[in-house]
């Protein structure tokens, strides 16, 4: 019985300092009120579907006052909605590294500049951005061009002369999935021609995974993922992943040793550092001065392909689906196509710069739809953040949940038609001027999208491409698109669309 009193006292008191040491966080979810949830799992029975996760994160914006903070497992979690709080969280120096959650992600695919923090995120971002610059984007024309025309013969064909009705994204993700090999790795893949599809199964299979160990707080803990079945599925979609990353770098494996070849003299590496590379080569380099190791180049490659083909795609995709159901929008779009392209051949970037209408659709689809639904960051320190009601502050430790999606259709944003397809009403030269960040597809402010500019070109090139040649419908209706939260916006059921020529 005196054993029982001992250590039911003592562990009253390990949980007396338990709560005392997160006083912090009571006192800063008491000033910004949210759902409670239960005990050491927070709002992780509510959240757990990821089907209903983004309309349950909406309704709860509209319950409580946001910025709100809540519970995901025992993690204290600031939800925020709103343009003002987003700049602020954005272009805070204390904010730049991502949530503890992409741990999860990390653990899983590297850890890549998606998911990395810093120091380690400044070092690797210095590196890599000459990969991403304006003149090396240029020379990738010819690619996305070639890769256009095959997504045209293949429209052409399957659509047109065989009439199927088509699920278009399955096309897209392998043309962008393509030009993304091309244009990081140098090397051609061919998906269109052999049997890929478990790559692409992979892709989906792995952030699927990752978004439901996020959204269940009794998974957190290593030891009992590890016990999962999910951890099992993991498993087996990273090994196909890595095979597949193993073969696109297979090229630059002996670099690895390049270091301890005293042939390799210093001119050679200055004459290399000078040249405009692509993102493989300017790795091989790096390796070769023994700024990056193997291993940061095998988690770089995997991260920069998964998240160029990813977001991309889906982009890409909605900006179709848009405008296969509005047909008024795609008869817009038709005009400028007429006026700025010739009837065939390949877009030169100076065509490309003066579509100012395919851009308009793109942002609007976009906006209705946000690639990256959700985007989390951790405080590193202490946030003062402003609200129209005070100033709170925000303890170190905090993670941090930005709903672009939600935001991005917010009546209180974006006014009457927030919810619906209209390219010149939010975007047009008429339209009402909006804070800056009510629009951040990419992100903005610190820790920007490094690829922003590779996408728009690869998108703005496609999309001028397929409906410059082609008219496409659908019979789904916008408001029948049901939308699952995902690492990037996904469809419950993708509708199919009907491709007729021009």
């Amino acid at each position: 019985m005196l054993a029982c009193i001992i250590l039911v006292g003592w562990l009253l008191l390990v949980w007396i300092y338990f709560l005392w040491s997160r006083r912090r966080y009571y006192r800063a979810a008491w000033q910004l009120r949210g759902p409670i949830g239960w005990p050491l799992i927070g709002m992780g029975l509510q959240m757990m579907n990821p089907e209903t996760f983004l309309q349950y994160m909406d309704g709860l914006s509209r319950q409580f006052k946001a910025p709100f903070i809540s519970w995901m497992g025992t993690n204290c979690f600031l939800y925020i909605n709103d343009p003002h709080s987003v700049e602020q969280i954005f272009n805070s120096t204390h904010c730049t590294n991502k949530g503890n959650f992409y741990r999860f992600m990390s653990s899983a695919i590297g850890d890549g500049l998606f998911t990395s923090s810093s120091p380690r995120w400044h070092k690797h971002r210095r590196l890599i951005n000459p990969a991403f610059g304006r003149q090396i984007l240029s020379n990738f024309l010819p690619i996305f061009n070639a890769e256009a025309q095959v997504l045209l013969q293949k429209l052409e064909l399957e659509g047109v002369q065989h009439g199927k009705r088509l699920e278009i994204y399955q096309i897209l993700k392998k043309i962008v999935l393509e030009a993304a090999c091309q244009t990081t790795m140098g090397k051609k893949m061919n998906f269109q021609h052999d049997g890929s599809i478990a790559i692409f199964e992979a892709y989906n299979g792995l952030t699927e995974v990752c978004v439901k160990r996020m959204l269940s707080p009794w998974l957190y803990p290593e030891l009992i993922y590890r016990g999962s079945r999910l951890f099992g599925l993991q498993q087996k979609v990273v090994g196909t992943l890595f095979g597949f990353i193993e073969q696109l770098l297979e090229p630059i494996v002996s670099v690895v040793t390049a270091n301890a070849n005293p042939e390799l003299q210093p001119p050679e590496l200055e004459r290399r550092g000078k040249s405009k590379a692509i993102f493989i080569e300017q790795m091989r380099e790096h390796v070769e001065r023994g700024q990056l190791s193997w291993q940061d180049v095998r988690d770089e490659a995997n991260v920069t392909i998964a998240a160029t083909f990813e977001t991309t795609s889906t982009a890409l995709y909605f900006t179709i689906l848009c405008l296969a159901m509005h047909p008024g929008y795609q008869e817009k779009l038709y005009e400028e196509l007429v006026k700025e392209l010739p009837p065939s051949g390949d877009i030169a970037l100076e065509q490309l710069q003066r579509l100012e209408y395919t851009e308009m659709v793109i942002n609007e689809a976009m906006r209705l739809f946000a690639p990256v639904p959700m985007v989390l960051r951790a405080a590193e320190q202490d946030v003062l953040l402003r609200r129209d009601d005070g100033e709170f502050l925000i303890p170190r430790g905090t993670q941090i949940g930005i709903d672009i999606y939600n935001m991005q259709r917010d009546e209180r944003v974006w006014g009457p038609l927030s919810r619906t397809y209209n390219p010149e009403a939010h975007f047009g030269l008429d339209s009402q001027q909006r804070h800056a960040f009510a629009f951040v597809p990419f992100t903005k402010g610190l820790r920007m999208c490094i690829g922003y500019r590779y996408a728009q070109m690869l998108m703005k090139l496609l999309l001028a491409r397929i409906f410059r040649s082609y008219r496409i419908s659908t019979e789904a209706r916008l408001e029948e698109l049901l939308v699952k939260g995902n690492i990037s916006l996904k469809l419950r059921d993708y509708p199919l669309c009907q491709v007729e020529r021009r």
